[in-house]
C-alpha cells in the first residue's frame, strides 16, 4: 500500500496591535464552538506572506495594514495536513477594523488571552504573547 500524501500550505496571521498591548482577535463563524482567531488566511502560490495580510486585512476587515515586524514560521500538523504559520507584528495604516468577513472581531488587552478559546497552533502563539514583558 502507498503511503497517504501530506498536504502543505502556509498560512499568515496578523499581530495587530494597538495603544501597546491591545491585539485584534477574530471570530470566523457565528458557531459559539468555532475558536478565535487571529486575522490572515492561506498563502496563494507566487504571493508572499506579508501581502496575504495586507489583502486579507483590507478585504475582511476593511483596513490597511502596516506590516511592522515578520515571527519565525513554525509548523502544526492537522491529521493528514501540515500547515507552516507565519505571524507578523502588524499595526493599522488607515482604517478602523469592521468584521466584513469575520462574524466578529473584538480589540482585547494581551492578558485578556486567556478569557478566549484559541485552536492549538493560536494558542501557542497565545502563549508567547502572554509570556512576553508587560504582558500580564
Amino acid at each position: 500500500m502507498g503511503r497517504q500524501q501530506v498536504k502543505r500550505w502556509i498560512e499568515a496571521r496578523a499581530l495587530i496591535q494597538r495603544a501597546g498591548r491591545t491585539y485584534l482577535i477574530a471570530k470566523p463563524h457565528t458557531d459559539e464552538t468555532c475558536p478565535w482567531e487571529f486575522p490572515g488566511g492561506k498563502v496563494r502560490s507566487g504571493e508572499m506572506p506579508e501581502a496575504v495580510l495586507r489583502r486579507v486585512c483590507r478585504t475582511a476587515l476593511g483596513v490597511e495594514l502596516e506590516v511592522l515586524i515578520g515571527q519565525p514560521p513554525f509548523e502544526h500538523r492537522f491529521g493528514t495536513h501540515v500547515v507552516t504559520y507565519r505571524y507578523c507584528l502588524c499595526g493599522i495604516r488607515r482604517g478602523e477594523p469592521t468584521a466584513i468577513g469575520y462574524a466578529e472581531i473584538r480589540w482585547i488587552l494581551v492578558g485578556q488571552l486567556r478569557e478566549y478559546v484559541f485552536d492549538s497552533p493560536t494558542q501557542q502563539v497565545v502563549d508567547w504573547l502572554l509570556e512576553q514583558p508587560s504582558g500580564k
